[in-house]
C-alpha cells in the first residue's frame, strides 16, 4: 500500500509540472515565519531577530514533504529595515525541490509610541529542480507485479527551472492601554496587515507555457498579544488566496512563565464549510537570555481531521527563534531624538 501511495504521488508530480495551479507552502506557526507572509513584517520587532523553521508534512507516508526556512531581520536607521529569508522546499521523494532566497526591504512612515505602520518589498529567486529519472509513470505500472514496464515518457534536457519573484504588503502594529475602570488586561499591542506575492506572475513549470504562470496570492492576518494579571493571551489569524485555494487559519496560545501552549485550527479548499481540515496543538517556552536578549522554541503538531486523515494522520513542525532588542544596524548614524521602546507583553508572541 506504501509503495501504490508513493507512485500515486510521484505521478500526480507531473500533473503539477505541467499545469500548475499549485498553493504555496504553508507554516501551521504562521506567527513564527512573519516575513515569509508579508515583507511589511520585517523588523517589525526592536532590533534584530534570527528565526529558523522545520516542518515535516503526513510523516506516515513515505515520501518527503518536507520544508525548511531560515530568516533574520534588523532594525536600521530613518525609519528602514532589511531581511534575508532563505527557504527550501522538498516533494515526493526529494524528487522536486524548490529553494528560494528573498531579501526583503521595509519603511516605516510612521512610527509613534502607540503606532507604527509599515510598507515592505521584497524580491526573491527561486530555483527548481526535478529528477527525471527517478520518476515513475502510470504506463510502467503492473496492477499485479508493480513497476515492470518502460515508460514512453521521453525526459526534457533540462532539469531546472529559475527565476524572480516580487511581493509586497502593508503591516500596522498598535497598542491599546486599558482604560481607568474594569481593566481586564494590563497592556495590549495589536498587528494587522495586507500582503500581495508573485506580483510579476513568473512561469513556474518545467513544462507547458502560458497555463503554468505561477497565481498572485493575497494573504491578510491580524493578531493580538494581552498581557493579563499573571499570563498572555495571544490570538492570531490569516488568510490566503492564491488562484482556486484558499487558506484560513486561527487559534490562540497562552503563556505563564516561561512556558505557552495553545489551539490552532486550519481550513483549506472551501470556507463554506464549518469542518475545519486541521486541528493544530503548540507548545514551547521562552527563555531569557540577558536582559536584552531571548530565545523562543516552538513546536506543533497538525491533527488532520479532514478525509485525508486515515492516510496523512498529521504533521509536524518545530520553530527556533532568537531576538535581540539592542541590535541596530547603523547605530551610530541614528537620530539623537529616540522614540521610546514600544511596549509590548514581555515574553509573549511579537511576530503576530
Amino acid at each position: 500500500m506504501k509503495k501504490n501511495i508513493r507512485h500515486l504521488i510521484q505521478i500526480s508530480l507531473i500533473l503539477v509540472l505541467g499545469q500548475v495551479q499549485a498553493q504555496d507552502p504553508n507554516f501551521s506557526m504562521f506567527y513564527n515565519v512573519p516575513t515569509y507572509y508579508n515583507p511589511a513584517m520585517t523588523a517589525i520587532n526592536n532590533g534584530l531577530t534570527v528565526r529558523s523553521n522545520y516542518r515535516n508534512l503526513w510523516t506516515p507516508i513515505v515520501s518527503k514533504l518536507n520544508t525548511y526556512s531560515a530568516a533574520c531581520e534588523i532594525e536600521a536607521v530613518n525609519k528602514i529595515g532589511f531581511g534575508l529569508l532563505l527557504s527550501s522546499d522538498l516533494a515526493g521523494e526529494g524528487l522536486l525541490r524548490t529553494n528560494k532566497a528573498t531579501a526583503s526591504y521595509m519603511y516605516r512612515p510612521i512610527e509613534g509610541e502607540n503606532l507604527l505602520l509599515q510598507f515592505g518589498l521584497s524580491g526573491s529567486y527561486v530555483n527548481k529542480f526535478i529528477d527525471w529519472d527517478r520518476l515513475v509513470f502510470s504506463d510502467q505500472l503492473d496492477e499485479v507485479h508493480g513497476q515492470v514496464r518502460p515508460s514512453a515518457f521521453l525526459s526534457p534536457n533540462y532539469n531546472t527551472v529559475s527565476y524572480a519573484d516580487f511581493n509586497a504588503g502593508v503591516a500596522l502594529r498598535f497598542n491599546i492601554r486599558p482604560g481607568r475602570t474594569g481593566r481586564i488586561y494590563r497592556k495590549m499591542n495589536g498587528t494587522a496587515g495586507l500582503a500581495f506575492h508573485h506580483l510579476n506572475e513568473p512561469q513556474d513549470a518545467f513544462l507547458g507555457e502560458g497555463a503554468s504562470l505561477l497565481p498572485i496570492k493575497t494573504v491578510a492576518h491580524s493578531g493580538f498579544n494581552i498581557l493579563l494579571q499573571q499570563s498572555i493571551l495571544s490570538t492570531a489569524m490569516i488568510y490566503e488566496h492564491q488562484g482556486r485555494f484558499q487558506t484560513f487559519s486561527a487559534g490562540f496560545n497562552v503563556a505563564y512563565s516561561t512556558l505557552f501552549g495553545g489551539v490552532w485550527f486550519r481550513k483549506g479548499s472551501s470556507l463554506r464549510k464549518t469542518q475545519f481540515d486541521s486541528v493544530i496543538l503548540t507548545g514551547g517556552a521562552n527563555l531569557k537570555l540577558s536582559d536584552k536578549s531571548k530565545m523562543r522554541v516552538s513546536y506543533s503538531f497538525d491533527l488532520t481531521v479532514s478525509r485525508l486523515h486515515t492516510a496523512s494522520i498529521g504533521s509536524h513542525e518545530v520553530s527556533l527563534i532568537f531576538f535581540f532588542d539592542d541590535k541596530v544596524l547603523f547605530r551610530k548614524y541614528r537620530e539623537q531624538k529616540k522614540i521610546k521602546d514600544r511596549y509590548k507583553c514581555p515574553e509573549g508572541f511579537d511576530g503576530y
